[in-house]
């Protein structure tokens, strides 16, 4: 399935590189190219301002930040924003926690490319209903 490029630009928040060339790998397989990167949420503050990206994976745990707490200041200042969180801990704890903090997507790494096109199809659907 071709996607529609509403849901671009991604931005994917994570401290490991290679966490963020391999999800940048999958998306690009799925047929997505304007995808933006940040190792830290200050780096990402930058982006987010400049970029307005329509979708963002971002990792629950940053040095320095929580991701809920970045999921909180998203959801104050840029509400519109899909937010797919990641982590390596997949706890029914976890997936509660950001679903009742407003996120739109959980995936627990190691990612592969099904669950990321299953979360993307998932956010498409989302953006042809409320449009």
């Amino acid at each position: 399935m071709e996607f529609v490029k509403p849901l671009e630009p991604i931005l994917i928040i994570d401290d490991m590189q290679d966490i963020r060339d391999y999800l940048n790998q999958i998306l690009t397989g799925l047929g997505f190219d304007d995808i933006l990167e940040s190792r830290d949420f200050e780096s990402a503050k930058t982006v987010i301002e400049e970029k307005s990206p329509n979708v963002i994976f971002l990792d629950i745990e940053l040095p320095n930040t929580d991701g809920t707490e970045i999921l909180e200041y998203l959801n104050d200042h840029h509400p519109h924003t899909h937010v797919v969180m990641c982590s390596g801990h997949n706890s029914l704890e976890n997936v509660q926690n950001t679903w009742e903090l407003g996120a739109k997507g959980f995936i627990a790494k190691p990612f592969n490319a099904k669950k990321v096109d299953t979360v993307m199809k998932r956010l498409e659907m989302m953006e042809t209903i409320a449009s």
